[in-house]
């Protein structure tokens, strides 16, 4: 999503840039202008989704550039910030198809609240932002680990559950151009970016068919480009967890420690993990921690507490419940079936 700042005061025009880069969705761009012909300039060249703009300014001000847009690019959503508290500039700004009047000074609040009511309302020209960011940050996590059928059923699945309904052309390119520039900026925080670029073809097609095979070929030249990148080098991340859960089998390491380890976010590294090992995350350190204390149970010099600590059980009753129920029998019993009392 794209968001242009105008305002002609350059103190105000860096706080207001401040206060929309910390929303917390991301923008794929905040551009800025110092009045309204630069700000037309800029809607005419590159057409954001949001326009927040002050009043007064030399050449054109805020009620003429708010015309024009609702004249010209009337799917370009407009905000009006001004320090005027006069309900004719409010009235008339409302008539050219502005969505909210704020006065200043404004808050990082205001501009959120405002921000996070558009961003919901745009279901037009635009698809409510936190919907395709999820999306793109699933496409880069199975690109990251190869997972070319995956990607290819995300992309599919992208396109079966309307996730680009009520986009044009034009709006669709915009969209997933922002998906690809959220995908190169998760890859490039992982330490690797794709030298052939990924920002689409933007005007290059006349169908959304045609924007979604450009968009498709762009994962594949990315999918490619990164598996030449580490010509067999790449460690399989859930083959990764489990080593590091088998070393760590004495300590109360979290899921989130885990995912994180590994680089994954952790609902998607517990849906993956459960997918490829067949068992949860936590029946698998239990199944572990069994296994090592069984094996451990055969050696004569070690007490049973001194092994509950070893495989990560403080409380002893905890330990030869979870015992019993996984292996059959208590630990002493166990022990008993190698002649150790």
């Amino acid at each position: 999503m794209r968001v242009l700042i105008v305002e002609d005061e350059p103190v105000i025009q860096k706080g207001l840039v401040k206060m929309v880069q910390r929303y917390p969705a991301s923008f794929s761009a905040i551009y800025t202008a110092d009045d309204g012909e630069a700000a037309f300039e800029t809607i005419r060249n590159l057409e954001p989704h949001l326009v927040l703009t002050d009043l007064r300014m030399k050449r054109m001000d805020g009620l003429e550039l708010c015309e024009r847009i609702h004249r010209e690019f009337s799917h370009v959503q407009v905000v009006v910030i001004s320090g005027y508290n006069d309900f004719q500039y409010a009235q008339r700004a409302m008539a050219y198809g502005v969505k909210r009047y704020l006065l200043k000074p404004v808050t990082q609040q205001d501009i959120h609240d405002t921000l996070k009511e558009l961003i919901s309302g745009m279901t037009g020209s635009i698809i409510p932002v936190q919907k395709y960011v999820e999306w793109a940050h699933q496409l880069e996590q199975s690109i990251w680990l190869l997972q070319r059928d995956e990607t290819i059923r995300l992309i599919e699945e992208g396109e079966r559950s309307g996730l680009f309904d009520g986009l044009n052309v034009i709006n669709m390119e915009a969209v997933l151009s922002d998906c690809l520039g959220m995908i190169t900026e998760r890859l490039e925080s992982r330490g690797w970016k794709p030298r052939s670029g990924c920002r689409g073809t933007q005007g290059a097609s006349n169908t959304k068919k045609e924007v979604m095979i450009a968009f498709t070929a762009s994962m594949d030249r990315i999918l490619e480009e990164l598996q030449l990148t580490r010509k067999g080098n790449f460690k399989d991340p859930i083959e990764e967890a489990k080593a590091f859960i088998d070393q760590h089998l004495s300590e109360d390491i979290t899921l989130e420690e885990v995912a994180k380890r590994v680089g994954l976010a952790r609902t998607y590294f517990s849906a993956l993990f459960k997918k490829m090992t067949g068992e949860t995350f936590v029946h698998y350190r239990i199944k572990k921690r069994m296994e090592e204390a069984r094996r451990l149970l055969a050696v004569p010099t070690l007490t049973i507490t001194d092994i509950a600590v070893k495989v990560g059980y403080e409380d002893y009753p905890h330990f030869t419940k979870t015992f019993k129920n996984f292996v059959g029998v208590s630990p002493s019993e166990y022990r008993s079936s190698f002649g150790i009392e």
